[in-house]
């Protein structure tokens, strides 16, 4: 093989270089043919080559290269064709025939692909433009590898930008070169294949009906994604609508939301013929990230669209509510604005409208080590009950708080104290006898803890016993006397004490890292002078997680009534990972009619002003027993199994009930997703199958293994 090496300012052609300062620029353009030909400044082989610049490689068995004048304009171009291989920019194309100039830095490239993994994409003819972009004509873009794709998007034109941006015109879906689905114009981003811009999903049986459903993404640009879903239920009619994703390139706002519209009906109101979602929420960080701006909202037709819309397994969805909070945070003090409002007629919920918070960053007064957290607040409250309660009595007031708290540590040898003394000041502007209520009462307390220690090799055991102590006094006003908006309205006296004892044990592993196999914690309450306590220590509590091998872990949550003699609630659960394939989890709770229905169950202060009576004989009462099963097995590298369940009886006044889903799923080629799913819940039966395109978004931990956790 003679190979020759020019560059093409210095290439000998006297009849094509007459001026110098005329001569095209190439001389960065470095020319590799086999065996070439040269007459009136054109370079041919019929044996390979390779010429390359700037952002371009050629490779090709046939080359024709031509630099030279025409008319006293410069030609500089390339024909190159069999086994071409062009690498232009980010992308490599094989095709058929390239015409090149390289004055103008554009081509054309007949029949021509090209790959960002996992898409190909290509068609008859591909423009290379000089600002890096390319238009297809006669494109289609699939992540199917075969010679004849399974599926495909074909579009009469395409561009595609430099940051892999894919615009396509008269857009057309298809499987196995059938038409499913055509939109006017389609745009994406090639790197969005972790976000599935396709999706399919068929559901049989059920009493909805069945179920087909589409979602494609329509849109992508400047970090907006836009998906569109078609769905149509046999039973009960069509539905559509838009899901919008936005993220700004420094991750520090974000928007997402979900748009739909159906001409459908609920299982509980068959007649109605119009439902619809609007939802959104959106995050920010503004002035230096001192500024965070929250937003939500939650507009549905009924209480089941959110349940119908999203679908999902077992899971069943609530309408969230609808609020602006907007947090500033300073290294002195922190202030939060939040304005909630109902915007469904059938909820219950506390409007705040709005309330405003601030607390300033706890210090030291005057050196004395004892530390002050003072938190105020300012609201006007607004409490609405929904259209289908049965108490309707709604009501209102302006709500301003004023909460100090002082506190000090002291080492008492072996021991930590750490007393502390405040108050809660509370104005109602309105109040059940229509009067400004002030509500005001003293909070002190006392920690102490210590520890004791000891080594076994490379193993550590420490127990630690404390003591709790807290004592609220009597308010000035009655929890009846005073509008009760939520758990922070509802004081009274309470006189407590929590003691116990917790225990870790550690272990050093030969990597330097430190695990926990063995966390107990054990502890009782103590309550004086209270009347609706039979006893003393009406309870006893033991928390505990362990590890009988590193693949198995159990957890044991339970609490012993002393009036009733029975346990009051028990949660046993068992994790058991079988290998890297096969993971097993099973839960069983009970609970017992003495166990309440609290959001707190660490607060006692209900406890303390209603009688075990009174709680029993209510909604409070949270008689149940429950067992949770969940089971994951990969039988193959891409295919795998999951089956969940969850059985309840011995609910009070609600029948038991028996519910589980099955799931297959699979990784099919060209990079779609599969899942099988049958579903029984309590009143619903159905089948359903879903096909979605999307790859698993790379694991960072094997990426970078080496990385630090961040805090992950």
């Amino acid at each position: 093989m003679i190979k020759i090496f020019l560059l093409v300012t210095l290439l000998i052609s006297t009849h094509c270089f007459c001026q110098e300062e005329e001569t095209p620029l190439l001389n960065e353009v470095i020319v590799d043919l086999c065996q070439p030909v040269f007459s009136d400044g054109v370079l041919t082989t019929e044996n390979g080559g390779i010429i390359s610049a700037p952002n371009l490689r050629i490779q090709a068995t046939h080359i024709t290269y031509t630099n030279k004048k025409l008319e006293d304009f410069p030609v500089s171009s390339i024909i190159a064709e069999g086994d071409l291989i062009i690498e232009f920019s980010d992308y490599v194309f094989v095709g058929e025939r390239l015409e090149y100039d390289l004055i103008n830095h554009c081509g054309i490239i007949h029949n021509g692909k090209t790959m960002i993994e996992p898409w190909f994409f290509g068609g008859k003819t591909i423009f290379l433009l000089e600002d890096g972009t390319y238009t297809i004509h006669d494109a289609y873009a699939t992540t199917s590898s075969n010679i004849h794709p399974d599926w495909m998007i074909s579009s009469d034109i395409a561009t595609i930008s430099d940051d892999h941006e894919l615009y396509a015109k008269n857009a057309k879906f298809k499987i196995l070169n059938l038409p499913v689905f055509w939109i006017p114009s389609f745009t994406t981003n090639l790197d969005s294949i972790f976000d599935s811009p396709i999706h399919y999903d068929v559901k049989w049986g059920s009493r909805q009906g069945h179920r087909i459903e589409t979602a494609y993404e329509i849109f992508s640009w400047n970090n907006f994604k836009t998906f569109m879903r078609l769905d149509y239920r046999l039973k009960r009619g069509l539905g559509g609508g838009f899901e919008t994703f936005y993220r700004s390139p420094d991750r520090k706002t974000s928007f997402n939301s979900v748009s739909y519209v159906a001409r459908d009906s609920s299982i509980i109101h068959p007649g109605q013929r119009f439902r619809y979602i609007f939802q959104g929420v959106g995050d920010s960080l503004l002035m230096d990230d001192k500024v965070s701006i929250h937003l939500v909202y939650d507009k549905i037709s009924d209480i089941d669209m959110p349940t119908d819309y999203y679908d999902s397994g077992l899971e069943l969805k609530t309408a969230g509510p609808t609020e602006l909070l907007i947090r500033r945070q300073e290294d002195s003090w922190i202030a939060n604005l939040n304005t909630r409002v109902r915007v469904n007629n059938f909820q219950t919920i506390k409007q705040e409208l709005p309330s405003f918070e601030t607390t300033l960053h706890p210090y030291d007064i005057a050196k004395t080590g004892i530390i002050n957290d003072t938190v105020f607040k300012a609201s006007y409250l607004d409490l609405v009950y929904g259209n289908n309660q049965l108490y309707d009595h709604d009501y209102g007031s302006t709500r301003f708080e004023l909460s100090p708290l002082f506190y000090k540590n002291f080492r008492l040898g072996e021991f930590n104290a750490t007393p502390e003394a405040g108050c809660v000041a509370i104005m109602y502007g309105n109040s059940p006898g229509s009067s400004v209520k002030y509500l005001t009462l003293g909070k002190f307390g006392l920690n102490v803890n210590t520890d004791f220690y000891r080594y076994f090799n490379n193993h550590k055991h420490v127990i630690t016993p404390y003591v709790n102590y807290n004592f609220f006094t009597a308010p000035t006003v009655s929890p009846n006397h005073h509008y009760i908006f939520d758990i922070d309205d509802g004081w009274y006296r309470l006189d407590m004490m929590r003691f116990g004892f917790s225990q870790s044990f550690y272990r050093k592993l030969d990597n330097g890292f430190i695990t926990r196999p063995f966390y107990a914690d054990i502890y009782a309450n103590t309550f004086f002078d209270t009347h609706t306590f039979p006893q003393v220590i009406p309870k006893a509590y033991a928390d505990a997680i362990f590890n009988t091998f590193s693949f198995l872990q159990h957890s044991i949550h339970t609490c012993w009534n002393f009036n009733q003699n029975e346990l009051d609630y028990y949660n046993v659960r068992t994790e058991w990972t079988v290998n890297a394939d096969i993971a097993v989890s099973v839960e069983y709770r009970h609970r017992s009619p003495f166990d309440w229905r609290k959001v707190d169950h660490t607060n006692f202060i209900l406890d303390s002003y209603r009688t075990v009576e009174q709680m029993r004989h209510s909604q409070l009462s949270d008689r149940r027993d429950t067992v949770l099963f969940h089971l994951f097995c990969r039988f193959h590298p891409c295919w795998a199994f999951q089956v969940e369940s969850r059985h309840g009886w011995n609910r009070e006044f609600e029948p038991s009930y028996n519910e589980f889903e099955i799931d297959l799923l699979g990784n099919l080629p060209s990079a779609w997703n599969f899942k099988l799913s049958y579903q029984h819940r309590e009143d619903d039966d159905r089948l359903s199958v879903s096909m979605s395109i999307g790859l698993k978004r790379p694991d960072f931990l094997q990426c970078c293994p080496n990385a630090p956790l961040l805090g992950f």
